[in-house]
Parts: structure tokens; C-alpha cells; sequence
């Protein structure tokens, strides 16, 4: 704490009323006659650290004092460890260096520097504080400036761990005030992540546990940002790891490096640092102390840093976990270096042909922009540069844009990270008329962007305006695709549930989405909409007509017609329509395997402006399906697999993702045997029994033999011949479980609520899975 001297106060208000000319900070011949002040690395007090081998140490305090210091020791006997450069010194700076005895153990000094002067008979002091650290822990001592546990609490939203942007449970901690430290990231959540990745009982003195931040992906990034460090200059950053290196067993923890993960440093938020990172296990399990030490550029002044986590290879099956972010003041670390970059000058076209993960420089005009990013153009063509924050420039601004490219949303874009955008002066662009695209083009169009083959284009569509929070959507007649605003004028949300028109660029989609940065979004007084309740699913047999509402805007109902379309169109019929219902009946029974889908569609002019899906049921076939969950009933026979989650039947469709069954669920009535896809209907296999195995039967899809494909993962596979690629059974829970006979690995579906497949698993991991289940025609 800063000494303030009482004699010092009462001169400076006496001489206040006297003699300003007192209180000068001038030499005089005498020596410094004004009020001393001193500082060590421009603050208060400052934390130096060593290594218990002792010797000299590579940090040095800088010493700034107004009158002559002294340095003396809190305790005395401290001196015979501690050896300063210098015990005193005269009015102005000074560096001090310090040189350390071996020790056996941790300990520490603190030395008290003070400034004297007299004015006019009065003794003044002012005092500055040095702490001297021999350890050989790669932590400082003393409290953390800023430290962050990642809170204690965290829910999914919507099924999904919350991207750190989202998440409300940050603590903000720290010696400093640190509460306008913000989180953001690309790929990065906050999750709890299962017993497996707790911290061992001789970790939890360093590691808190969850929740923790979760990066998978080669594209996850972490961002700290404005983090307070006051005066500060020379920092030691600390955060713990733990990475999972399989998931064919289970989560398998496994060892980490220095290059793991890349940690770098920016002192205005812009252009990062990369530091070196020093990893050590805690203690027994796999979590890791992650340490980095640097010091600020010299000429360098900012009173906050921002810290990147990225550069982690995400390969399949591996996910890091990071918490427990520190950062100290004092450590042995380097100054700061940006690398330098090299950016190819070119066009916007060149730009975008150059393709993702290039540095490129364009001089070009802002075309459009919303609250995120701007559009720039030149003679050959337009692209996005994103921000990710609200743009400095104007439309008609001529620019110099700096930054590196990547592909967003199936189109190429200059990504927020290390993006410049500098002013030059005024441009112009000639925008093109608008392209009026249709349901149909939107879908399109989006087919290109899931190839990452969209191009920018200027268009106009209609639709339904609909506002949910921020996020702005237009429900477009013909097509599943929403147009979405991005970034909208708050002024738009009061178009909610009104037909618009919007006109602007888009910047590619998703399956969901159509991305556009809208230049206008209008009401619309003329194009026609119309919106059909949804219908129910149809029985199977005896289907009921329904008789479904429609609303019109910008029409009339006598102007509205409805007809059938789709796979199954015949399979349905249209009934009495009024001015606001229509009926719509299944024809008959269904006599197929699976269900029927048509479309119902509402026309004006012969115009598709609204879509709504039929659909009647799959009929259980002959006397409906016997379920078979105990060895005892095991038989050879056609049929589905499944498994049990969340009480219904999860049944594969006899298509492999990533290597696992994909499913749908089913419905199982026990007194019919009824056995009815709530949805897609999954796909019919065999079982057939292995002679001379007891229990044992290949699952058979067509002419294909489902098995494992390698030992030891979880890698399900269909083998072109019977062979060894069977399965014997035993009694589990919920079902009856499957051993392959090739590696020996146990098939089951997973008990947790979001499982969507039947997987496999090997031998020493079952716990948490239950059996398969067999439904064959009776």
C-alpha cells in the first residue's frame, strides 16, 4: 500500500495557501527540494521470482524516484540471501538487479524502497515495496491480477453445451477489477464433460473441476479479452489441460505437450504474439499446469492484454479441456514479438479464388454492411469482411482491406482475426438490379453453398417476416430454406408476422439459412401469403380426412387453390375448401412397407405460395412384430433392430454414420404387434442362425453382414461375406448384448438421452449402455 506521509499532506495544503513555488519538482544545487515520489515498474509495489539454484535474475525492477532512496529489509535476515544491485540511489531511475542464494525450500523477502527529501525544515518520505520469491514452482506467488474458473454451474441450451459468447457463468476474478473481461471464440463451449475428465484427489488443489471450456475441432478458438493489468509489464499466464486422445473404449485421457495447444498474446486486440507454453502433469491423473511467461514491448503502453487459445488439431475422436486461467505479475519471459505477415496484393476475385487460409491485401469500395462486417467490391466482384464488431467506415468509403481468407457459410470471406480495415478515401460502386429469386431458387442456391460453391449475388425475395430475440428469418413460399437477416436494424423487428420484401446480398447458407445482408427490408403490399395449419399423420388404415385452417394476406381466398404433389400425391385427395379451411383425406389403407409423403400446396395464379407435408403411417405387416429382448426368444427371421432410449425404439435405417448405426425412432403396441415409425421408416434385416454356435446369428442387410470393422474401435462395418462376421448373445439390460465374433467387441445403443445410434463398444466399457432389441414379423 502507497505510504502517505501526514507531514506531507499538512505542507502541501500549507504552502497551497502560501507558496506554490514550494512544492517545485526543480534540482537545486541542494539536492531534489520537492515532494519525493517513487515507483518500481511504474506502480506501487512488484513481484520478482527465482529458481531455488539461486544466482542472478534476468528480471530487473526499474526504479524511478523524485529525491534520494534508500533500500532496506522488512526483516533483516533476509539480506543474506537477497543481494540488490544497490541499496540506494539519487532522484531519477534507476535499474535494479537482484542476485539470490541456493535454497533447499520455497521463501521469500520483502524490500522497502523510500524516497526523502526536506522543504522548508519538513522531513517528507514516499515508499515502494519489492517482493523477492525463491521458488521452484512455475507459479508465481502472491494473488492472481486475473483468474477465471469457468464458474460452477453450466445447462445445455437446446441439447447443446453453450459457446463461450453464451455463457452467463463466468467469475471474473482477480486482485485487479476484471469485470469487463468478455469470452469469445469460434468451435469453443462451456461443458460439463463426465466423471472421466474430473481431476484426480492430488490434482484438486490446482485443478477446480467442471465446468470447462471445450475445444474439439482444428478451427476452435478462445478468446480472453481486455483483461485489466494495470501498469504492469511483466506477466506469468497459467491455465490447466487435460486432452482426450480416443473415444473408441470410452473417453481416454491422454498425454499433452508444449505444442498441444497454441497460447499467444495482444496488447491491442488485434495482432497476437504467439508464447511459448511449458507443460507439466499435476500430480496422478491427466490433467496438466499450462504455463507462459512474456513481458510487454518496450515503448509498449496499454493497461489491458488479450489472450488467444487456438492451433489444437482436433483430430477424430481427441477434445481439450482448459480451466483455471491465471494470470501474475513477474516471470522470467521474453518481450512480446507479432510475427510479421505477408499478404499478397490482389482483386476481390483473386482473393476469393486463392480459397481459405490466405493473407491477402484489396483496396476496394464498402458496397453494404450490417452491425458485424462490411461487403467491399472492385471491378471484380464483392466479398464479406467480417469484423465481428460494428465497422468504423461508411458505404462509398474506399478501403485498403488486410486479413486472412476463410470459407464461411459455402462462400470465402475475410475472418475477423488479425482483419484491418483503413480508410482511403471515397469509391463508388455500381450496384447490379436485383435478382428476384423464388423458393425453388433458394434452393438452388443454397445446393451450391453446401458444395462451398456460392457466389455473392444481389437478389430480392418475399416472405414472412419472423423475429425471435436478434435473429431475424422470412419464411419463403416453395422452399424449407429460411432467409435470414443477418445482423439486422433493430427498426426491422417491428415487421414480426408482416409479409416483406427484402432486397440485399447474399452471402451463402446453410440447409436452414440463407444468409443475406440486407440493404432494405420493406413491407410487402402485394405479394400473396398464405399459411396452412399443419395436418396430423394419417393411420395406416381407416385414415380420417382432416379438415385444415389457411389464412390469406395480400389475396383473397377465392384466389387461392390447392392441389397434391410429391412421391406419393396419388395416395391423397382434396375435399370442400372454404374460405378458410380446406379438407385433405389418405385415400385409403396403406398397403406399402413404409409410409406415404406428398405435399399439399396453395397456389395463386398458379404460383406456389405455401407448403405443407403429408403424410399417412407404414402399416405393420401380417400379424405385427414380435419383440425380442431375452436369448431365450432368439430365432432366425426378418425384422428391424433397435434400442431402447427415452421410451422409444430407436431403429436403424441400414445406413453407417461415422461408423455407427443410424436410427429412427418407432412405436412398439405389444398387444398388435404394431410396430410404427414415428417418422422415416428404417430398414428390414435378417437374423441367421450360425450352425454350430450356440446363440450366435449374423445381422444380415441385404446381401451384407453387419460386424466390426477392427479391434479395439468402435467401428461398425458391412462385410460383402458371412464368415466370422457374426454375433453371439447374451442377456443385458433393456435388450440382449452382442459380442463379434472377428475382435470380440460388444454392439449396444447408449442409455444417454441425446443417442441417436447404436454403437459399438469393447469389452471393458460397457457401463452406461444397454442391449439391442429385435422386432421380427410374426
Amino acid at each position: 500500500m502507497k505510504v502517505v506521509n501526514f507531514w506531507k499532506t499538512l505542507f502541501c495544503a500549507a504552502l497551497a495557501v502560501t507558496a506554490f513555488s514550494a512544492c517545485s519538482d526543480d534540482d537545486e544545487e541542494g539536492g531534489y527540494s520537492g515532494m519525493p515520489e517513487i515507483t518500481v515498474n511504474g506502480g506501487e509495489s512488484v513481484t520478482v521470482a527465482g529458481k531455488l539454484e539461486g544466482g542472478k535474475l534476468e528480471q530487473t525492477v526499474e526504479v524511478v524516484s523524485k529525491g534520494d532512496w534508500t533500500l532496506t529489509f522488512k526483516n533483516p535476515g533476509d539480506s543474506q540471501w537477497v543481494t540488490p544491485s544497490a541499496m540506494s540511489g539519487k532522484t531519477g531511475t534507476t535499474q535494479l538487479t537482484f542476485t539470490l542464494g541456493q535454497a533447499s525450500g520455497e521463501r521469500s523477502a520483502i524490500l522497502v524502497l523510500t524516497a526523502s527529501s526536506t522543504v522548508e525544515g519538513f522531513p517528507l518520505t514516499d515508499e515502494a515495496t519489492i517482493t523477492v520469491v525463491q521458488s521452484d514452482s512455475d507459479v508465481p506467488t502472491g494473488n492472481a491480477l486475473y483468474s477465471e474458473n469457468c464458474g460452477t454451474k453450466v445447462e445445455k441450451v437446446d441439447g447443446y453445451w453453450p459457446y463461450v459468447d453464451k455463457f452467463e457463468g463466468w467469475t471474473r476474478g482477480g486482485s485487479l477489477d476484471q469485470k469487463a473481461v468478455t469470452y469469445t471464440g469460434n468451435s469453443a463451449s462451456v461443458a460439463n464433460s463426465g466423471k472421466v475428465f474430473d481431476p484426480a484427489e492430488d490434482e484438486t488443489t490446482v485443478v477446480t473441476g467442471p465446468p470447462y471450456v471445450s475445444m474439439n475441432k482444428s478451427t476452435s478458438v478462445f478468446n480472453i479479452n481486455d483483461i485489466n493489468i494495470a501498469s504492469n509489464t511483466n506477466f506469468t499466464f497459467t491455465f490447466t489441460a487435460a486432452q482426450q486422445i480416443n473415444y473408441s473404449n470410452g473417453v481416454v485421457l491422454g498425454d499433452m505437450t508444449d505444442e498441444t495447444i497454441r497460447f499467444s498474446v495482444s496488447t491491442d486486440g488485434s495482432s497476437y504474439a504467439p508464447v511459448a507454453l511449458k507443460v507439466k502433469k499435476v500430480a496422478s491423473g491427466y490433467w496438466y499446469l499450462c504455463t507462459a511467461e512474456f513481458k510487454l514491448p518496450a515503448g509498449v503502453s496499454t493497461d489491458k492484454i488479450w489472450v488467444r487459445f487456438d492451433g489444437y488439431a482436433g483430430l477424430e475422436n481427441h477434445g481439450l479441456r482448459i480451466d483455471d486461467f491465471k494470470l501474475y505479475e513477474g516471470g522470467n519471459g521474453s518481450e512480446l514479438v507479432v510475427p510479421s505477415v505477408d499478404y499478397t496484393k490482389g482483386t476481390v476475385a483473386e482473393a476469393i479464388a486463392a480459397g481459405a487460409g490466405k493473407n491477402y491485401e484489396v483496396a476496394a469500395t464498402v458496397v453494404a454492411m450490417h452491425t458485424q462486417g462490411i461487403l467491399i467490391g472492385d471491378a471484380s466482384g464483392v466479398m464479406l469482411a467480417f469484423l465481428g464488431e460494428a465497422p468504423a467506415v461508411a458505404v462509398n468509403d474506399a478501403v485498403t482491406v488486410k486479413g486472412t481468407t476463410e470459407l464461411r457459410n459455402g462462400v470465402i470471406q475475410f475472418g475477423k482475426e488479425g482483419l484491418s480495415v483503413a480508410k482511403t478515401g471515397t469509391g463508388s460502386y455500381n450496384t447490379p438490379a436485383p435478382e428476384v429469386m423464388d423458393g425453388t431458387a433458394v434452393t438452388a442456391y443454397i445446393a451450391t453453398a453446401l458444395e462451398n460453391k456460392a457466389v455473392y449475388k444481389y437478389v430480392k425475395y418475399n416472405g414472412e417476416f419472423t423475429v425471435s430475440g436478434n435473429y431475424y428469418n422470412v419464411v419463403i413460399a416453395g422452399t424449407t430454406t429460411k432467409g435470414s437477416v443477418a445482423y439486422g436494424k433493430s427498426e426491422w423487428a417491428s415487421f414480426n408476422g408482416k409479409p416483406v420484401t427484402v432486397e440485399g446480398w447474399l452471402l451463402g447458407g446453410t440447409a436452414n439459412y440463407l444468409q443475406t445482408m440486407a440493404t432494405s427490408v420493406t413491407v410487402d403490399s402485394s405479394t400473396p401469403i398464405v399459411k396452412i395449419s399443419a395436418p396430423q399423420q394419417f393411420a395406416a388404415t381407416s385414415p380420417v380426412a382432416q379438415t385444415l385452417n389457411y389464412t390469406v394476406t395480400n389475396t383473397t381466398a377465392s384466389a387461392v387453390t390447392f392441389a397434391i404433389e410429391g412421391t406419393n400425391a396419388d395416395k391423397f385427395s382434396l375435399g370442400a375448401k372454404t374460405d378458410n379451411t380446406i379438407v385433405v383425406s389418405a385415400k385409403g389403407d396403406n398397403t406399402d412397407k413404409t409410409a406415404y409423403t406428398a405435399n399439399l400446396v396453395a397456389k395463386v395464379a398458379g404460383a406456389t405460395v405455401a407448403t405443407v407435408a403429408l403424410k399417412q403411417a407404414a402399416p405393420t405387416s401380417g400379424s405385427g412384430y414380435a419383440k425380442i429382448e431375452k436369448v431365450a426368444d432368439l430365432k432366425e427371421g426378418t425384422g428391424y433392430l433397435a434400442g431402447l432410449v427415452n421410451g422409444k425404439y430407436q431403429t436403424w435405417t441400414g445406413v453407417l454414420t461415422k461408423k455407427q448405426c443410424e436410427t429412427v425412432p418407432y412405436s412398439y403396441t405389444e398387444a398388435t404387434g404394431a410396430f410404427v415409425a414415428d417418422d422415416a421408416a428404417g430398414a428390414e434385416i435378417s437374423l441367421v442362425a450360425v450352425s454350430g454356435v450356440s446363440n450366435a446369428y449374423y445381422i444380415k442387410y441385404g446381401e451384407k453382414y453387419l460386424t466390426v470393422g477392427a479391434a479395439g474401435k468402435n467401428q461398425l462395418v458391412l462385410a460383402d461375406s458371412a464368415g466370422d462376421n457374426y454375433w453371439t448373445f447374451t442377456d443385458d439390460t433393456d435388450g440382449v448384448k452382442a459380442t463379434a465374433k472377428a475382435f470380440a467387441s460388444i454392439m449396444m445403443t447408449s442409455t444417454e438421452a441425446a443417442s441417436k445410434y447404436i454403437r459399438s463398444y469393447v469389452t471393458t466399457n460397457t457401463s452406461g449402455v444397454a442391449g439391442v432389441v429385435f422386432f421380427l414379423a410374426k
